[in-house]
């Protein structure tokens, strides 16, 4: 009974903590309203036009209304510099999400090279992947120790996995090389 109290504060305090966090503006950014450069931020970085209703729900607890005009004005411009095939090329080698937010006339460029990112970034993963696998398999039979708790037959298994996963891996750098050439990085 007598920890009920501090429960009952440290709940509340966590359930604020996690409410302001999720804010998409600060009270400061709401009070100085320069929503151009917000929009402008939201655009360069790919942001969906349904973000201005995140910072419209942020900022109504400080009483402000965005002006939804040069919050759009600025994303435009924003989308200007996001909406480039070394960025589409970028945000796919990063493994982000497109929020299908480019203009119909450059979408198409934008979408080529963000797809050949994509593909580079979950290749690289791939290859992360086995290299993982490997080290993990290596560590088992390298040590003595470890190696006397298997059987020969799994042993074997492990031994097959090994030379199995060297040649995927091989393999899937020497496509990623090629993959990297066509998407004109330099290596």
């Amino acid at each position: 009974e007598i920890l009920m109290p501090f429960f009952k504060f440290l709940f509340l305090f966590s359930l604020i903590f996690i409410l302001s966090a999720c804010a998409s503006l600060s009270k400061e950014e709401c009070l100085q309203g320069n929503w151009f450069d917000i929009g402008y931020s939201d655009g360069k970085s790919g942001q969906d036009i349904r973000r201005l209703s995140e910072h419209r729900e942020a900022c109504s607890e400080f009483h402000v209304k965005p002006d939804a005009r040069a919050y759009k004005q600025g994303r435009e411009q924003g989308l200007v510099r996001y909406c480039t095939a070394e960025n589409a090329l970028q945000e796919g080698l990063s493994g982000n999400n497109y929020h299908d937010v480019c203009p119909i006339n450059i979408e198409p460029v934008f979408i080529k090279k963000y797809r050949q990112g994509l593909s580079i970034y979950k290749l690289q993963k791939e290859i992360n992947q086995h290299k993982s696998r490997i080290s993990s398999v290596n560590y088992d039979l390298d040590s003595d120790k470890r190696r006397a708790k298997l059987s020969a037959k799994k042993i074997k298994k492990l031994e097959r996995e090994l030379i199995e996963l060297d040649v995927k891996v091989e393999e899937k750098q020497k496509r990623l090389y090629y993959m990297k050439g066509q998407a004109d990085i330099a290596m």
